[in-house]
């Protein structure tokens, strides 16, 4: 026995059939980026803190550290002087391109700045966090 529900059953079945037709587009489109109207993902950068350590070089222009990085990942070390502090920025930058498979593997990548004049006495800082790096010598 139907119920009345005020649409007849051609209707409904009508919707029913579009129903599952646009669940079916959506699944067949996850992780089709650029296809069925999907915008491809850009490049996304993060600034991540400094948490290993720091290291200059023997002339005491170039600083060092490693990020944990993998598949479509890129780390950068930049940074901003002034006469009495270095302040260094650590960014994670993830490039997601159509149809490019990405490596699940992690590994640390060095990643270096290079002071316009030797560090001497001046601080080193973390820009994400505010917090002194201790630098050490290699």
């Amino acid at each position: 026995m139907m119920r009345h529900t005020g649409m007849n059953p051609r209707s409904l079945h009508a919707r029913a059939i579009l129903a599952t037709l646009l669940g079916a587009c959506v699944l067949c489109a996850c992780g089709q980026a650029g296809q069925a109207g999907i915008p491809e993902s850009g490049p996304s950068s993060t600034s991540q803190p400094i948490t290993r350590p720091t290291v200059i070089s023997a002339d005491g222009r170039t600083l060092t550290t490693v990020i944990p990085i993998g598949g479509c990942q890129k780390g950068r070390l930049s940074g901003t002087e002034s006469d009495t502090t270095v302040s260094l920025t650590l960014t994670l930058t993830t490039h997601e391109k159509k149809g490019e498979a990405c490596a699940a593997n992690i590994g640390l990548e060095p990643v270096s700045f290079t002071l316009q004049k030797p560090l001497d006495t001046r601080k080193v800082v973390d820009q994400a966090t505010g917090n002194p790096l201790t630098i050490t010598k290699p």
